[in-house]
């Protein structure tokens, strides 16, 4: 006997006796030996049968993910899951209606879901995140997409276009607890879009036509802006793409250097006098090599017209600079300096200090972090440019200079 049949025939078997026992109580004592040999082939033949089905169709297991495949690898369904689970202390000089500190837990993220192949040139995702406060569940993604060959592929859907790294690098794969305050205020989020992508052994393209950053699960009529382009360029001066899906760098790694710079330039709709313009671009550069990592960007913007309001400029402009190094095999220390650059007219800058470690337990896959945050300015004086951000644990300190933020997270992926 094939041992991948040795189980469903060994469970017919097994189940043969329980079905002649319950028979027996009404009929089966005049029953020949004959037909309960015909009973128990009928049974082993139907689980034969069944297991067949496996075999002749594919594969199932987990590779990182769980997941289905057809026999030719041609049609896939892999199922994701992510959770992130924090406790917080939070430290804030006093101040009327301010708690001066401010601890507890947070599940963070905890995201489910699926995507994979057809047809051998078609690929999709479908993904969406529990609510953090009422844990309802929206979705994040739902995109379709096909491999045109020659290294060119299309997608339609939601998602987030290619424009800052920081953001576009999965919540999962993130060297510190969770991304920087000047991601927070020029990130693109999800877009409705549809987008072109060239990738060759040394550069790679991605452009699209969407609804405008800040467009996720918008109706029609709803979108942020009429219309909207973006383009993001990166090119390998050495290494392999596939070293630059994280911003950590294990020990025995080869070095890696990638360069990268986007654009995005949107209309939005007719409000007040006229219609806001926002034009914002990044440039970026990361450096992996042998247990050690460097990261660093800097990002800005312009806001034409800004609230409708004609003749209303507004010039914003970040920059980010982080690193890590292994100091044991699974044990990696990091530090993190962002200062967003308020426009003059708006109010005051902002700027953060962060460091911390990351034990892998099992990669990325099973992980404990933690960071402190120093938070130099205070909030009320960057004319409301930055507020309370209770995901990346800033609660907003007014007129008070500091506040000070440790985070621990232990990470789940399946």
């Amino acid at each position: 006997m094939r041992p991948r049949l040795f189980v469903p025939v060994f469970a017919g078997l097994a189940i043969a006796p329980a079905a002649l026992a319950a028979e027996s109580a009404s009929n089966v004592d005049g029953m020949r030996a004959d037909e309960i040999r015909a009973m128990v082939s009928e049974m082993v033949a139907d689980a034969e049968s069944r297991s067949s089905l496996l075999q002749s169709g594919g594969t199932a297991g987990h590779n990182g993910h769980f997941f289905l495949s057809s026999a030719d690898g041609n049609n896939t369904l892999e199922f994701e899951g992510q959770v992130q689970f924090r406790y917080y202390l939070n430290f804030r000089d006093s101040a009327p209606g301010i708690d001066d500190f401010t601890p507890g837990f947070q599940t963070r993220r905890t995201k489910l879901g699926f995507g994979g192949d057809l047809f051998g040139d078609m690929f999709y995702k479908i993904k969406g995140e529990f609510s953090r406060s009422s844990g309802a569940f929206g979705l994040e993604e739902a995109y379709a997409g096909m491999d045109l060959g020659d290294g060119w592929k299309v997608r339609w859907g939601q998602f987030k276009e290619a424009f800052l790294r920081e953001e576009n690098m999965s919540s999962s794969r993130q060297l510190l607890v969770d991304r920087s305050v000047v991601n927070e205020l020029f990130n693109q989020d999800f877009s409705q879009a549809l987008e072109f992508a060239y990738s060759s052994d040394q550069w790679r393209f991605l452009g699209s036509f969407s609804d405008g950053f800040g467009a996720k699960n918008s109706d029609l009529g709803a979108s942020p802006a009429d219309w909207s382009f973006n383009a993001r360029f990166e090119y390998l001066v050495s290494g392999d793409w596939k070293q630059f899906k994280d911003f950590t760098s294990a020990r025995g790694s080869d070095q890696a250097i990638m360069i990268g710079a986007a654009a995005h330039y949107e209309i939005g709709p007719d409000i007040g006098t006229d219609e806001q313009k926002l034009l914002t671009y990044t440039i970026d550069a990361s450096w992996e090599d042998n247990g050690w990592n460097a990261f660093a960007y800097f990002v800005g913007r312009n806001i034409k017209d800004a609230g409708g309001v004609s003749g209303v400029d507004i010039d914003d402009y970040g920059f980010v600079i982080q690193g890590g190094v292994y100091v044991a095999e699974d044990w990696e220390l990091f530090a993190r300096y962002d200062i967003f650059i308020n426009d003059s007219a708006v109010g005051d800058d902002f700027s953060t200090i962060s460091f911390g470690a990351n034990n892998y337990i099992h990669g990325h896959a099973a992980k404990f972090t933690i960071d402190a945050n120093y938070y130099l300015n205070d909030t009320a004086g960057t004319g409301g440019a930055v507020g309370a951000s209770t995901g990346i644990g800033l609660l907003g300190n007014g007129a008070n200079d500091g506040e000070f933020v440790v985070r621990a997270q232990f990470q789940l992926l399946f």
